[in-house]
Order: structure tokens, then sequence, then C-alpha cells
């Protein structure tokens, strides 16, 4: 078991260094572009926003059995579906197909009925990427309207964990990185509407739910589904780097803006 665990905790910290030198790596997108205009090698461009703030309510989950495990989590004790889950995100888009985020989620997890008992009002801190992939092609509609996206964050929770059968109220901070998908939804020239699904892993050691777990699914992990408002930052005479689309005529490496 001690191997086994070692060798999850391996992966997960290496996991979770191939986020962060992603997101090293695409912060210098920005300066690769500089150089790159200050070369004459690309067109000049508008002035664009390229700060959002979105705002998310939905579930985080982890359910056992029933062939859903791979789909909404896996927790030692399953967890009811809906979980109430507030969340913020803050992304800067160095480019137009990519954005860095900064982002806290807060939810309030229990057991469903017929399972161990425990509530964990969870906290969640993370950095990571979003990766607007379609936006590398020049496509006007529906790209003008729908944005999906792919997202990796890593990152610490928090839980605190209450009504414990035969044991104490606790708290703890722990490591955690995910994978995603979503989609950006344009209502207007400020506000666009977001759909999401996180999948959050925790090396073994992590009791989400408090209780003790063993054997071959022993590592935790929450699915959320989140639905939510975007909201451009600055004004609206600029366009919004989300939107952007490039001009038939533009170089090639005006992806880097």
């Amino acid at each position: 078991m001690t191997t086994y665990s070692t060798s999850i905790c391996r992966r997960n910290s290496l996991a979770a260094w191939a986020i962060a030198i992603l997101i090293i790596f695409a912060g210098s997108f920005p300066m690769i572009a500089q150089a790159q205009e200050g070369a004459g090698q690309r067109e000049a461009i508008p002035d664009l926003n390229r700060w959002n703030v979105q705002l998310s309510t939905g579930t985080y989950m982890g359910v056992i059995g029933g062939g859903a495990t791979p789909f909404f989590g896996s927790l030692g004790s399953s967890s009811r579906f809906y979980n109430p889950t507030f969340g913020v995100d803050l992304e800067y888009m160095p480019s137009i197909f990519l954005g860095l985020k900064a982002g806290y989620v807060y939810s309030v997890l229990e057991n469903r009925d017929g399972h161990s008992s425990y509530k964990n009002n969870y906290q969640m801190f993370s950095l990571g990427v979003n990766f607007y992939l379609l936006k590398l092609f020049d496509i006007p509609y529906p790209l003008d309207r729908i944005n999906p996206y792919v997202t990796m964050r890593t990152g610490y929770s928090r839980s605190s964990l209450s009504e414990l059968r035969d044991r104490g109220n606790r708290s703890a901070f722990h490591g955690h990185y995910g994978l995603g998908v979503g989609s950006r939804f344009r209502i207007n020239d400020r506000i666009d509407a977001t759909t999401a699904y996180h999948y959050t892993f925790y090396n073994p050691a992590i009791r989400v739910d408090g209780q003790n777990r063993s054997g071959l699914y022993e590592t935790q992990r929450l699915a959320g589904f989140t639905v939510g408002l975007s909201i451009k930052i600055g004004s609206t005479s600029r366009s919004s780097a989300r939107w952007f689309t490039r001009s038939r005529h533009s170089a090639p490496n005006i992806i880097f803006i």
C-alpha cells in the first residue's frame, strides 16, 4: 500500500509541475508577441479588453457505485448529487486562444442518505489555464457566439469536516489538480453565459469526506458541474480578446496578441 500511495503522490506532483510549467510558458506569450511586433513581423491590432471575472454556481460531488464513478467523482462515502457550490474566477487573456486564471470555489459537501455521515464546508483555491483551441481557426460563425475551451488547474483546498460518526470535527489543507471542459456563450459586448465540467484529483492520503478507505480506487475525486456569467472588465468601446477574430489578411502570428 505504501508503494502504491507513493506512486500516486509522485504522479500527482508531476501533474502539478506540468500545469505550473504550462502557466509559465503561457505567460511568456506577451513577451514573444512584443518581440515579433518590434521586428515588424505582424500587423497592428486594436487595443483589446483582456480581463474577465466569472461568477458561477452548481454542484460538486463524489459518487460511488452504479457505474457513475468515472464521471461523477468518487469518495469513500457518496455525496449528495446536489451540493450547493459558488465560485469566482479572474481571467487574463494574453492571446485570443489562451486565458490565465485564478479561482475560488466554496461548496457544502454532505453524504447521501444511507451512506456514512459527514459534512464538509469545502474551499478551493487554484491557478490554471483555459485553452480556447477553436480560436486558432478563422471561422466567423459560430465562433463569434460560442467559444468552447479545455482547462487545467492546480492549487490547495481546505476541508472543514463535521458530523463524522464517532469522530470529532477536523480541518485540513490539501493539494489538488484537475481538468475540465466548458464553453462561453456570448450574450452581449460585456456579458457571456458559461457552463463547465471539472474533475479534481487528490492523493490517496486525502479524505475529502473524512472516511477511511482502501482498495484499488482509493484516490478521492470530485466532479463539478457549473453554470454562470462572465463579465468583461474595461471599456465597452474595446473588443474582448475572447471574441476577437483575426482578419483574413492578418499575419499568422497574430494569435500571440
